[in-house]
């Protein structure tokens, strides 16, 4: 037998690991508190779009804690339910002690497909000369946005729609000249920033009928800006996009507690304007949810029956085939037991979950994951098809 994950643990079709990358499975949120949490998000960021309102929010929980995960499967649900919603994920980048607001304002405008401000500005033109929309002028308030957004994202070649972009996300030295020679060399202040998100929320809401909502990810990295005059930028520009009532902005957190939160998300401006019922706090598993996590991931992951009841929905039909191989029947003996533990033995699976439980920082996702691949790929290298209870001790002692 060809020794991989995959194979020597019977995993289902399109699955090679535990460690399923949020990014290439979506579609997958482990545990029932998870789900509850995701489905007050979900149920928030849904509501606001109601009265054509963006949802604002701060998540935080301890590094490791499925915060990744969670910005992803609430795009994947955004998208299922069809929701009158356009979800775009932003991670942060290093930012340094001065790093210009720019350096995050950037993302959140090229992460939108170049292909999709196109279509957007093309039909907002369209509405606007049917006069069933108002000019972007009138509501972006400055002519050098308003020209850019109407006909220079409405150009056909599609490298002169990134360079219009790149110019209004604040991005300096962008060429303009095909567009307008008296156009501002680059956008800096943070009544421009809000301009341009009025106007890009606006052409989405006109043509889509859909309200933008921002993921950011890792936002502790908001921590790097220390230099005064940076820091200051950095305020009133999110205390500018944040008084948007048709953006959306959900930042995700890693933070053990809400004191070490980012000072700029911390101050009272910023508070206001997000509600401070919106700071949301994800806490760690306990040993009871750890272990229902587990079992969880284990009944998703291997073909041992059918896949649980949440993931039914959402999971590719290849993976969804509940038959046992006859090889790992005979592998748990046929023991329902043996079988609901697999790839540990019973006692094994107990002496895990309590490692972890007990472990202080172990008692995340992350850290279970990263134990439960090395238990693993142990389990492979000592020809063993199930994981004992010495193999749990071998990586627990490593651990300390």
């Amino acid at each position: 037998m060809e020794k991989t994950l995959a194979s020597w643990f019977f995993l289902r079709p399109t699955i090679t690991t535990f460690q399923l990358e949020p990014e290439q499975h979506p579609e997958f949120i482990f545990g029932t508190r998870e789900r509850a949490q995701r489905d007050h998000l979900l149920g928030e960021i849904e509501g606001a779009s109601f009265g054509d309102a963006g949802f604002k929010a701060v998540v935080f929980g301890d590094y490791g804690r499925g915060k990744t995960r969670m910005c992803q499967n609430l795009r994947f649900e955004i998208q299922r339910h069809g929701y009158r919603i356009t979800p775009i994920y932003v991670k942060c980048s290093s930012f340094t002690s001065k790093a210009p607001f720019h350096a995050l304002f950037r993302e959140m405008v090229m992460r939108h497909p170049t292909t999709e401000i196109t279509r957007l500005a093309t039909e907002y033109g369209r509405l606007v000369a049917a006069q069933q929309a108002q000019p972007l002028i009138e509501i972006v308030q400055s002519e050098d946005i308003a020209l850019v957004m109407s006909q220079g994202l409405a150009m056909l070649n599609p490298d002169m729609v990134r360079k219009c972009m790149r110019w209004l996300s604040g991005e300096p030295k962008v060429p303009m000249e095909g567009i307008g020679s008296a156009i501002k060399s680059q956008l800096t202040d943070s009544s421009e920033f809000g301009a341009v998100m009025r106007g890009l929320s606006h052409m989405i809401a006109a043509v889509d009928k859909k309200v933008v909502v921002y993921f950011i990810d890792e936002a502790e990295r908001f921590n790097n800006i220390t230099n005064a005059d940076a820091f200051t930028v950095w305020l009133v520009s999110l205390r500018e996009l944040t008084e948007i009532a048709g953006v959306g902005m959900i930042f995700f957190v890693g933070a053990v507690s809400r004191n070490e939160l980012p000072v700029l998300l911390l101050q009272e401006e910023i508070m206001r304007r997000i509600g401070v019922v919106n700071y949301i706090e994800f806490l760690n598993p306990s040993r009871d949810e750890l272990r229902a996590f587990l079992k969880e991931l284990f009944s998703t992951c291997i073909r041992k029956g059918e896949v649980p009841e949440p993931h039914r929905l959402v999971a590719p039909s290849d993976v969804l085939d509940p038959t046992i191989p006859a090889e790992l029947a005979t592998i748990t003996n046929g023991d329902p037991d043996r079988l609901d533990a697999y790839p540990f033995e019973p006692e094994a699976l107990d002496e895990f979950v309590e490692d972890v439980a007990a472990g202080g920082s172990a008692n995340k996702p992350s850290e279970v994951l990263k134990r439960l691949l090395k238990a693993t790929q142990r389990a492979i290298r000592k020809d063993r098809r199930t994981i004992d209870p010495g193999i749990v001790r071998e990586i627990n002692a490593e651990g300390v």
